[in-house]
């Protein structure tokens, strides 16, 4: 009887240290969703970010704009300058092929590279009758370096054979100006030129040729009015 108490107690005692053991290695927040502590610690971080490094932000993001602008800036002075540009049509010395306020793009590029062929209508600088200063002007070019232009018989001559312009109206006649410019052999550098509408035209049979210098450019395409889009 004695032993069996004694065993008793033995088994309750192995029992309750088998119980102990298995309570003591079970986590205290057992079956509670786990965190990172490195993921805490950055979002803690995020939350408490210097204010400077958002100060520092902001001007890179300024000067990563203020370059953009200024960089397509440069581009667009540069096309202007030596590849294409915009000009306005004043008057009516280039009529029926131009018109006061037609819209025009001039290629700046073509005269660099012996371009400039009879026919082509281009923009250059000259010295006009009765204007002050110096001013630009669109005009057709006639005579080439070297040739000898003449205008006799209401009509053009181009080293003594009379020129075909198609493009004038039927029957228009052309009038030499001044006697100094009714007959004129070009220099290697030189070109005459002339409006189409050649009763209300200043051109190079009232000032002379132009120097291939003051020639800024050939007409690509008339832009605007819309319903004469194209090349003039």
């Amino acid at each position: 009887m004695r032993l069996d108490q004694e065993n008793n107690y033995l088994s309750d005692e192995v029992e309750a240290a088998v119980y102990n053991s298995a309570t003591a290695t079970e986590p205290a927040d057992a079956g509670l969703p786990q965190t990172d502590p490195a993921a805490e610690a950055a979002e803690n971080d995020d939350r408490k970010s210097d204010p400077t490094d958002k100060a520092a932000e902001r001007r890179k993001n300024f000067f990563s704009w203020a370059r953009f602008i200024v960089i397509w800036l440069l581009i667009g002075i540069f096309i202007s300058q030596f590849v294409l540009q915009r000009n306005t049509v004043f008057g009516d010395s280039m009529v029926p092929t131009l018109y006061n306020r037609d819209e025009l793009l001039v290629e700046k590029v073509s005269r660099y590279f012996g371009g400039i062929s009879r026919g082509d209508i281009i923009t250059c600088r000259s010295q006009l009758l009765g204007s002050s200063g110096e001013t630009y002007i669109v005009k057709r070019v006639i005579g080439l370096p070297g040739e000898l232009v003449e205008i006799k018989d209401g009509r053009v001559h181009i080293d003594g054979n009379a020129l075909e312009e198609d493009y004038l109206p039927a029957g228009l006649k052309t009038d030499a100006v001044r006697d100094e410019f009714r007959s004129v052999t070009l220099a290697a550098d030189e070109y005459y030129i002339m409006g189409d509408n050649r009763q209300q035209s200043q051109d190079s049979r009232y000032f002379g040729p132009v120097k291939k210098k003051d020639i800024s450019g050939e007409v690509l395409i008339r832009f605007y009015p819309f319903n004469r889009l194209g090349k003039p």
